[in-house]
């Protein structure tokens, strides 16, 4: 029993001690290892790049299956020491030698990809390494379209117009040698265009007033002016004039006053509505502010 015991001691002793070697053991491979890798940080990587697959894509899945070796230990993901060693590596750098190439044969040129059409291709400027001198580059100005100066705007113009409508409407009409007897009282004579207009130079200038009838065609005829009846006149002018804007208003309504009197008429605007202060007032206000507008004009030019 004693024999047994003393048996079984050695025994133990025996496996505990193969334990503490095997820890010893491997714990010494532990330090080689981390030792490794500081070594290969610490190289400079100038001669060195990293290899993340290789052109046929078999050296990136040999180093993923077969693991990575750290002096001269091979490590594979299912290596207990895998977890510790490979915590802070990814992509081992390696060293490539360029292998000698048999004699008369040389290094394969790489030729760039050709341009596809569709694409324009930039400028490229070479530098001629035998010129001691740079050349001056000549850089054309950009040369400007001549634009047509805008057109310069036309002046303002402005017809007022008002009729002098026979009373009662629809019942009477003018004559037309009370017209003609009228007009002729007044400065109006009968000109080419068939229209009685009052001049300036005894009327041999620029019409002030026109006149027509509200009978189509509205024009007047010497050898017809004795048959003529009409329903009313339109007495009309044109801005700007011979005269000063509301001089020529005043002279206009003055002038339709004095043919509805004469004629036995009725003053009225160029719609045939009566004529009242408010609209008298309304055709002032248009020529005032025809008269801003002709200043204005007056001035950008």
């Amino acid at each position: 029993m004693e024999m047994l015991d003393k048996t079984q001691l050695q025994w133990l002793l025996a496996g505990v001690g193969v334990i503490v070697v095997v820890l010893i053991y491997l714990w010494g491979m532990r330090a080689h290892i981390r030792e490794g890798i500081r070594k290969r940080q610490r190289r400079p990587s100038l001669q060195n790049e990293p290899v993340f697959s290789a052109l046929d894509g078999s050296a990136a899945s040999d180093e993923i299956n077969n693991g990575h070796d750290f002096g001269g230990v091979r490590i594979t993901p299912e290596h207990p020491l895998a977890k510790k060693a490979l915590i802070d590596v990814e992509i081992r750098p390696i060293h490539r030698e360029e292998e000698p190439l048999p004699p008369g044969e040389e290094a394969p040129v790489i030729e760039a990809a050709p341009v596809p059409e569709t694409m324009e291709a930039a400028p490229v400027l070479e530098a001629s390494a035998s010129l001691k001198t740079e050349q001056p580059v000549i850089v054309a100005e950009p040369t400007h379209d001549s634009r047509k100066e805008p057109a310069m705007p036309e002046p303002p113009k402005m017809t007022v117009a008002l009729t002098v409508v026979a009373v009662p409407v629809g019942q009477s009409s003018f004559k037309g040698p009370d017209i003609q007897a009228m007009a002729a009282d007044l400065g109006f004579q009968i000109k080419a265009n068939g229209l009685l207009e009052r001049c300036t130079d005894n009327g041999n200038g620029e019409p002030i007033l026109s006149m027509a009838h509200l009978r189509k065609p509205g024009v007047f005829d010497r050898q017809t002016m004795d048959d003529l009846i009409t329903p009313g006149l339109l007495l009309f002018m044109s801005l700007p004039g011979p005269l000063e804007e509301m001089k020529a208003l005043d002279l206009l309504v003055l002038t339709a006053d004095q043919l509805a009197q004469k004629l036995g008429g009725m003053i009225c605007d160029e719609r045939r509505n009566r004529l009242t202060n408010q609209g008298l007032m309304h055709l002032r206000n248009e020529v005032v502010e025809f008269r801003r507008k002709q200043r204005a004009w007056a001035q950008a030019t």
